[in-house]
């Protein structure tokens, strides 16, 4: 059973998302907030697998809210999505900047609304499942093993070690490469992707290995082995030993539906 936390100050808003929260699968308890400092108490002590947050509100906006919630025990990886109806490209930086997942645009599409609540919501349990599995994961260990899990999500899921090579990928990722997971394995970026986008993974991987943290998420397009070409948000996140030294990175990727009137 997921729990959505939901913070606007507008009661208006609040009502139409905890009632779309109940559409984005079976059993999800929304937790509706007009305070970012109610949110932010409640969630000290309270799990949370989504929180969808206003960015203008009184007295805090959202990405100082969404900067506070990464501070919080068992929020790092927690998705955020940030929703405004204010077409301010500055708004949209400053959310990811503090470490919001995702940005919707109000007033918002219903469906987009579900559609990217269920995609986050994938994500965070991919990370979630990816941090227990151990640095060097074993790919079917059994019908409910952590592979079969991330195998499962629409998200593509891999795992880098220190030197660049693939120790962990998800279905969703080789099918994308139009490779079987096997084949993946072992190898680095630059040979599964080419030169340029190759160099670009590792070089978002090197960086987390040597400052020990999170790059924002960031967003590009990439064609896939099916020709088609895709809008994806990508988020980076270090796996650590029980000695707290990271010993790979968790990077995933969740399709974004294509902004209205832009090119392919």
């Amino acid at each position: 059973m997921a729990t959505i936390v939901i913070l606007d100050d507008s009661p208006t808003n609040r009502s139409i998302y905890s009632r779309l929260a109940t559409m984005v699968e079976d059993g999800v308890v929304a937790e509706v907030f007009a305070d970012p400092l109610d949110a932010l108490e409640w969630l000290q002590y309270n799990r949370a697998d989504l929180v969808i947050t206003d960015f203008k509100m009184p007295g805090m906006d959202g990405a100082t809210f969404t900067r506070r919630l990464r501070s919080l025990p068992r929020m790092a990886q927690t998705p955020v999505l940030v929703v405004t109806a204010h077409d301010n490209r500055s708004y949209r930086l400053q959310a990811l900047d503090a470490g919001a997942t995702d940005f919707l645009q109000s007033p918002i599409d219903h469906f987009e609304f579900v559609t990217r609540a269920r995609n986050l919501l994938a994500l965070g349990r991919s990370l979630g499942a990816a941090s227990d599995a151990p640095a060097e994961p074993a790919q079917e260990a059994g019908p409910v093993s952590a592979g079969s899990i991330l195998d499962a999500l629409p998200a593509r899921i891999s795992v880098t070690d220190p030197t660049g090579r693939y120790l962990f990928a998800n279905a969703a990722f080789a099918s994308a490469l139009g490779r079987q997971v096997p084949e993946l394995l072992g190898q680095t970026a630059p040979m599964l992707l080419g030169a340029e986008r190759g160099t670009a993974a590792w070089n978002g991987d090197r960086q987390l290995f040597e400052t020990g943290e999170a790059p924002p998420p960031s967003e590009e397009k990439r064609t896939d082995a099916d020709g088609i070409r895709r809008r994806l948000l990508t988020t980076r996140h270090p796996l650590r030993d029980q000695a707290g030294k990271i010993v790979a990175v968790v990077t995933a990727s969740i399709e974004l539906p294509e902004e209205a009137g832009s090119p392919s």
